[in-house]
């Protein structure tokens, strides 16, 4: 099985035109390369593989004149394949000297020099690019080295892996590949910009610590982000990802920044949030989480050690659960499935363009109802800044006019995580099956003694009001909401206990903004 590393992933340049050329693979097979003379090629640290073939790239095109990179793939001495043409387009890396070799061959480059030995890790990554070229792109069965068809001593050491045997993957199919895993950035679920940030190397990393939210898989992202943000004070979201029941990944701080999630260990330690409580992990969200630590162990070169929570020295917390923690401790067991990086993030400024041109800005605000509609023209005029000023207020955000990275979010989360209630301090069905979703409760819009118990557990959970959870919708219970809609939403609300059209307009207000 072999994951291969997208071009995408390595920021290719896009070629300067695309061959035609004629292609038939099926009549050779697989030419192994080298880079050429010299040593001590090989980059220890997994990241700087990523760089080397983009140099590669750029010696290709600038230097050689050629089009793209020259070869169809390259392993480096982490064993991991990335892409350089693919399976579609022939090589350029076979030399003419020889006719047909790059027509019938696909050009296959080891990461190291003439002087170095190839790791054990990059011949499984060359047996496992040859098997997956044989079976999915139509390559012959011969496996070559580039001195074979042309007067050089390329590929250097590995001539010798070439020459064995030892580089044949047999006639096994190889295993299904599963497709991997993306990590949704924080643009796309609507991410708050933080308010600081602190890079930690991927050589400070030790551990893999999982965790829960300890409320209803039914939260979002943004939704903790907004509890971490405004209850808790912190500069961000505190996990470096987070996996729903479906297995989706969502960036936190991502691999390269300092988390907040245990205390002492936020720079040794990369976190890891399932949304949800004990016992709902499903096999989707286990599978995520493995691959998340799976990919920790590449990027930071050594085999972390797995750890959950209140497994940490200091931290007295039954985080992430009976549940996760047996399967931590049991080695987080599952299936090994790639992780396929993502990232995201703008910032921009009445019209802010780099975060959304003027027209976006102009059709954002008609779908959100303005009347009159606005004239959809790319044009910024006073009828456009009073529309976006009009956006701004509906989704809880300074309404200034300037359309930068908070209005996007919160425009964002508005339609992603917001009820879109009518502030009106009528505590009818509607706020009700809003309230009930928030909170994990049955969402039928009757508010009754389950409800108040869904509702006094979350404030427990992300309010530390320390109530009783028995279902009574007492003074007790609205004063500990009315001091957690402070936090969340600056409401300005008096915590007196009593239950009006105030703390049901706050109620309101902070559903809307996804900030219950």
């Amino acid at each position: 099985m072999v994951y291969i590393v997208p071009r995408s992933a390595w920021n290719a340049r896009a070629p300067r035109e695309y061959t035609d050329d004629p292609w038939t693979p099926w009549n050779g097979g697989v030419i192994v390369h080298h880079k050429g003379p010299g040593s001590g090629y090989p980059y220890q640290d997994h990241q700087g593989c990523y760089e080397q073939v983009r140099v590669i790239q750029l010696d290709h095109i600038e230097r050689m004149g050629w089009d793209d990179i020259a070869y169809n793939y390259l392993v480096c001495t982490h064993g991991w394949v990335f892409e350089g043409r693919g399976g579609k387009i022939r090589s350029a890396a076979n030399d003419v000297e020889t006719p047909g070799a790059n027509q019938d061959w696909f050009a296959v480059m080891g990461m190291i020099e003439e002087g170095d030995e190839p790791s054990p890790e990059m011949l499984q990554g060359i047996r496992e690019i040859i098997a997956h070229v044989r079976w999915y792109e139509k390559a012959g069965l011969g496996i070559a080295g580039h001195m074979d068809v042309a007067t050089t001593e390329c590929p250097g050491r590995l001539y010798r892996y070439v020459n064995d045997g030892s580089l044949d993957p047999g006639s096994s199919a190889p295993s299904p590949l599963p497709p991997p895993i993306d990590i949704v950035p924080r643009v796309q679920w609507g991410a708050r910009p933080a308010r600081a940030v602190s890079r930690v190397e991927p050589s400070a990393r030790t551990g893999f610590t999982v965790h829960y939210s300890a409320g209803p898989p039914t939260q979002t992202p943004r939704q903790i982000q907004n509890y971490h943000m405004d209850s808790n004070g912190w500069d961000d979201i505190g996990y470096n990802f987070l996996v729903d029941r479906a297995g989706r990944v969502y960036e936190g701080r991502g691999w390269y920044v300092q988390g907040a999630h245990a205390t002492g260990h936020n720079v040794t330690h990369i976190g890891a949030c399932f949304i949800g409580r004990d016992g709902e992990a499903t096999p989707e969200a286990l599978r995520s989480l493995r691959a998340l630590y799976l990919h920790a162990n590449k990027l930071t070169d050594r085999t972390m050690a797995k750890t959950w929570h209140g497994g940490l020295s200091g931290q007295a917390t039954p985080c992430p659960g009976s549940s996760l923690r047996a399967w931590v401790q049991g080695g987080m067991a599952g299936d090994d499935v790639p992780i396929a990086d993502g990232s995201g993030g703008g910032s921009g400024g009445g019209g802010m363009t780099s975060v959304r041109s003027v027209a976006g800005q102009q059709r954002a605000v008609n779908d959100l109802g303005h009347s009159p509609a606005l004239e959809v023209d790319g044009f910024w005029g006073p009828k456009t800044d009073a529309g976006v000023r009009w956006l701004q207020q509906r989704v809880g955000v300074t309404a200034d006019g300037l359309w930068g990275p908070d209005t996007e979010a919160a425009y964002h989360a508005y339609l992603g995580e917001g009820a879109r209630l009518d502030v009106d301090g009528v505590f009818g069905p509607a706020t009700v099956a809003a309230t009930q979703r928030a909170i994990g409760a049955t969402a039928d819009g009757q508010w009754g003694p389950a409800s108040v118990r869904a509702l006094q557990q979350h404030l427990n959970n992300w309010g530390s009001a320390g109530l009783t959870v028995d279902g009574d919708m007492g003074p007790a219970t609205v004063s500990a909401l009315q001091r957690h809609l402070n936090k969340m939403t600056k409401a300005g609300l008096e915590a007196d206990g009593l239950w009006g059209p105030a703390t049901v307009r706050a109620l309101q207000k902070a559903l809307n903004l996804g900030k219950l």
